[in-house]
C-alpha cells in the first residue's frame, strides 16, 4: 500500500494552520503534536481522555475539537495528541473520501456510491 499524504487546514480558536498530513486508515482520529494543538488554541473535552492501541503500544492521550478542511470541504474532527499530524478513516468518511493507494492520493466518493469501506478505494 501506498503513503498517502494530504495537505489540511486546522482551525481553532486561536487562527488556522496548514499541515501536511499522513492518512493513517488505521486510526480513527486526527493526530496533531502537542504544540500545534496548544498554539491553536483547540477545545479540550474535559475528562476526554481516549485510550488506543499505536504501533509502539496503548496509549492514552487528551481529546480535542477542530475543524478541518481538505480542499474545499471541511468537516468537525476529533484530534489526539501525535508526533505527527495524521488523518484516520474517521473524518475521510465524514467527507466523503478514500484513499487511493496506486495514485496515493485522496478521491471524493460519489454521492451514489455507498462508502464501505469508508477509507480504502477497492
Amino acid at each position: 500500500m501506498g503513503r498517502t499524504m494530504v495537505e489540511a487546514v486546522v482551525t481553532g480558536e486561536n487562527g488556522i494552520r496548514r499541515f501536511e498530513f499522513l492518512v493513517d486508515t488505521g486510526s480513527n482520529s486526527v493526530g496533531l503534536p502537542i504544540e500545534d494543538i496548544e498554539a491553536l488554541g483547540l477545545y479540550k473535552f474535559p475528562g476526554g481522555r481516549f485510550r488506543l492501541m499505536t504501533g509502539l503500544g496503548v496509549m492514552e492521550s487528551d481529546t480535542y475539537s477542530a475543524t478541518v478542511r481538505i480542499g474545499e470541504d471541511r468537516a468537525p474532527a476529533l484530534v489526539i495528541v501525535s508526533p505527527m499530524p495524521l488523518i484516520g478513516f474517521e473524518l475521510l468518511q465524514t467527507l466523503r473520501m478514500k484513499a487511493n493507494p496506486v495514485t496515493q492520493k485522496l478521491e471524493k466518493v460519489p454521492e451514489d456510491e455507498e462508502v464501505f469501506p469508508p477509507f480504502i478505494l477497492l
